[in-house]
């Protein structure tokens, strides 16, 4: 069931629906990294698909449309109004304030643009050896963090879609950790575990700015994370693409 619901919740794969409250939304958590897997293996098998037909860098962007798709763009819409709160120049409450705003700021659609950007450039730099593993390992790795967060930060707002996770132990981080271990070791043996220590090195530091900025961690600011370390897992892999392969 916590599969499941980590499906239903973190994508917009059309499968059959079931009404997600607190309690199966809270059963996700440890399920993030999978379901993160199932969506790089979608990522793969497009790629797989169109790579005897495409240019490469076509391909690349074909690859980050598919990954908007995919999830909605709900962590995409998260990074936005993150960018626009840190950037409003106001306190902790007013930053919140405009974090809730559903219209976008200067600082979100060039925080748009620049993300998308790095994504497309960093698909398209990687070499044959490392493509399927960063295409199954970034949003594996980007899902993880989020429970990092989730368990270890805590909730700013009184209300919100993210308060459902409140609460949640150890157990949850240590069973996403175990699957994010393995998806990349199995994919990259211990290069992948290098990789994932890299990533949760840049996603505690994140998470700690985030931390001092606003008090806490919102909806958007787990959007926000999980943009920042799709772009570093991916940043990762294409230096040991460039350095090895």
């Amino acid at each position: 069931m916590g599969f499941y619901a980590a499906l239903l919740f973190l994508t917009r794969i059309p499968l059959p629906q079931m009404k997600l409250d607190e309690n199966k939304i809270a059963s996700a958590l440890p399920f993030f990294p999978v379901a993160g897997a199932v969506i790089g293996g979608f990522l793969t098998l497009i790629h797989v698909l169109g790579e005897a037909i495409l240019p490469k860098q076509v391909l690349a962007g074909i690859v980050v449309i598919m990954n908007i798709i995919i999830t909605g763009g709900m962590h995409l819409d998260g990074f936005a109004d993150t960018l626009d709160g840190l950037f409003c120049f106001g306190d902790r409450e007013k930053k919140l304030i405009v974090m809730k705003d559903s219209r976008i700021g200067a600082y979100g659609v060039i925080g748009l643009i620049s993300v998308l950007l790095l994504k497309y450039l960093l698909i398209s730099s990687l070499s044959k050896a490392y493509l399927i593993p960063a295409l199954i390992g970034f949003p594996v790795l980007s899902r993880w963090m989020m429970t990092f967060a989730i368990v270890f930060y805590p909730y700013a707002r009184e209300k919100g879609l993210g308060k459902a996770f409140a609460g949640q132990g150890l157990a949850a981080f240590v069973i996403a950790a175990i699957f994010a271990l393995l998806i990349n070791y199995v994919t990259l043996k211990m290069e992948g575990i290098i990789i994932v220590l890299g990533v949760f090195l840049s996603g505690l530091l994140f998470n700690h700015y985030m931390f001092g900025q606003f008090g806490g961690m919102t909806g958007d600011t787990y959007g926000a994370l999980n943009e920042f370390c799709e772009v570093m897992a991916l940043l990762m892999f294409s230096i040991l693409s460039f350095r090895i392969g």
